[in-house]
Parts: structure tokens; sequence; C-alpha cells
């Protein structure tokens, strides 16, 4: 009987100390980067809008939780967010659709986030639902360009400028463990 406790004893202890190290390896990668939409966007008609190259700041999350980019096991959007910058206390209230794909050299191209039947309410922070899927090999890249394809109810009077910023969970072996 002592056996048997002893045995499950250190079963548990031994898992608990997994979810521990697992915890170690985990941390959020964040990026951020503009983008503008100029006056005058066709209405009711999807239009595509690029980023300038993102340089990933994975490389330097990487270096500080000692690991490096061959080590990523998992890397997923947690959080996508757009503000508009300016001009100040404008809202997004001419969108209507948005999808937001990512892209990078010699990966397709990968819808990352999303939100559809957008009301006219929503202030200047737009924060989109995320896609489930599996970014490792983007983030390993370095660099990445996002690319927004909108679709808007209302015809935009005004240049917009946005401020991007998205967050990745990533999971990664950690050198040493």
């Amino acid at each position: 009987m002592k056996r048997i406790i002893t045995v499950l004893s250190l079963a548990a202890f031994g898992l608990g100390a997994c979810e521990k190290v697992d915890k170690l390896t985990q941390f959020t990668v964040t990026d951020r980067t503009e983008l503008k939409i100029e006056a005058g966007a066709a209405t009711l008609l999807p239009y595509d809008l690029y980023t300038p190259p993102v340089y990933s700041e994975a490389s330097r999350e990487l270096t500080f939780n000692n690991t490096k980019a061959e080590m990523l096991e998992s890397v997923k959007l947690q959080e996508f967010r757009m503000v508009i910058t300016q001009p100040f206390g404008r809202s997004w209230d001419f969108l209507k659709d948005i999808e937001v794909f990512i892209d990078a050299d010699q990966l397709p191209e990968t819808k990352i986030a999303f939100e559809t039947d957008i009301t006219d309410q929503i202030n200047a922070i737009l924060l989109l639902k995320t896609a489930d899927v599996q970014l490792t090999d983007y983030l390993k890249k370095g660099t990445y360009i996002i690319k927004t394809r909108l679709t808007t109810d209302k015809l935009i009077t005004d240049d917009l400028d946005v401020s991007i910023t998205t967050k990745f969970a990533v999971d990664a072996k950690v050198l040493g463990l």
C-alpha cells in the first residue's frame, strides 16, 4: 500500500513539475505596425491594403526567453487590435466587414483575423476575432506583411492612420530544459 501511495505521489509531483516547465516555455510576442486608409475608398466593394514589412519582435523575445527560432513549437494569434490614431476621435462606423491575412516570403497567405457586420456604434478601437491557425513558420521568417481586406458601407472622407497591434501566444523549447 505504501508503494502505491509513493508511486502516486511521485506521479502527481511529476505532472505538476511538467506544467511549471511548460509555463516557462510560453510567452507573448507583441508586434506593431501602421496602416493608412485613404479617403474616397469605394463603398460596398472589398479592397486590399498592405502594411509595410513588419519586423517581428520574435527574435528579441526568443533571446530573452533563452530559446531560438528553430525551437518554436507553436505560435497562434492571441489578439489583433486596430486603432484609428488620426484623425483623433474618428470611429470605425464606415466599416462593414474586415478580413486580415499574414504573408511572408515563400509561405502561403493565411487568414488570421476577421469581423463581419460591424455596427456603427464601434469607437476608434477595433478588436478582431482571431483565426485558430498555426503561425510558427511566419514568425520564424522574422519579417511578414499584414494584408487587410476591407468592405465599407460609407464613403471615407478623410485619410485615416491606423495603428495595428498583434499579440502572438508562443510555446517554445527552452535551451537547457
